[in-house]
């Protein structure tokens, strides 16, 4: 799958997180699953496309007390996928479990899961260290119109970055975040720590109606020293457009 973007930076504008709430310190896991429907699917009748369609949106409502869903339309702009799914939850296997349930409604049976990736919401690592620009980076508010656009990407850093001293990585991490301050305004993001977790050490998921604002923000930050200690940003870049679960079943039973 190829690289689109690539950027990483600390993230603490949050998005809202619908039908669930979480106390402010607690850790929320969120997991990423993109899907391609089969060539199979289309060449269903009608009316077995809709009856899976609906055995589909069912189980999400029946899922609705423990997982938050966000959806994510990437057909045309990320290859060998149709969508995007995003997963919060308290408890990282009530994410595998709605997954493992998908499989078995009739739409599931026809979706191959062609990338997933998980990792956790907690306390920033490096801004409290500098508390002046942290709260320049809490008071900034999204302006506009709802976002469009969502880019998600995979941050993995070597290993010469995790020997530094904490206050060498600081005074990197503070050098990189200043340049996104400018930025608050027309691009959101939500940051996960994935080290352990997953394959890569952070996930960044960005939503965004400026894609101009937005790839000047990644020029910027491959212009800061810091940039030089990633050794996979991206790779996949995961880019669609906000869509509801229903509505990405709806465009499919079509």
């Amino acid at each position: 799958m190829p690289v689109l973007l690539s950027l990483v930076f600390i993230a603490v504008v949050h998005f809202g997180l619908s039908g669930l709430s979480w106390a402010a310190d607690a850790p929320v896991f969120g997991t990423f699953a993109l899907y391609e429907v089969d060539k199979d699917w289309k060449d269903l009748p009608m009316e077995e496309r809709q009856k899976g369609g609906e055995e589909a949106k069912a189980l999400l409502e029946a899922f609705k007390s423990q997982v938050t869903v966000d959806g994510y339309w990437t057909y045309g702009l990320t290859t060998e996928s149709h969508f995007l799914l995003r997963l919060h939850s308290a408890e990282l296997k009530a994410n595998q479990q709605l997954l493992t349930q998908l499989r078995s409604t009739g739409f599931g049976r026809h979706l191959d899961l062609e990338y997933t990736i998980s990792g956790v919401t907690k306390e920033l690592n490096y801004a409290p260290d500098f508390p002046d620009l942290l709260q320049q980076l809490k008071g900034a508010k999204y302006e506009g119109d709802p976002s469009t656009y969502a880019i998600m990407i995979p941050i993995r850093k070597n290993a010469e970055w995790w020997n530094l001293s904490k206050e060498d990585r600081v005074a990197l991490m503070k050098e990189h975040t200043i340049p996104t301050v400018a930025y608050l305004k027309t691009v959101k993001r939500k940051l996960y720590h994935s080290t352990g977790i997953s394959d890569v050490d952070f996930l960044t998921i960005f939503e965004t109606n400026n894609l101009v604002d937005f790839n000047d923000l990644v020029i910027a930050l491959r212009m800061v020293r810091e940039d030089i200690f990633n050794v996979q940003l991206g790779e996949p870049t995961i880019i669609g457009t906000l869509k509801s679960w229903n509505d990405i079943v709806d465009l499919l039973v079509k």
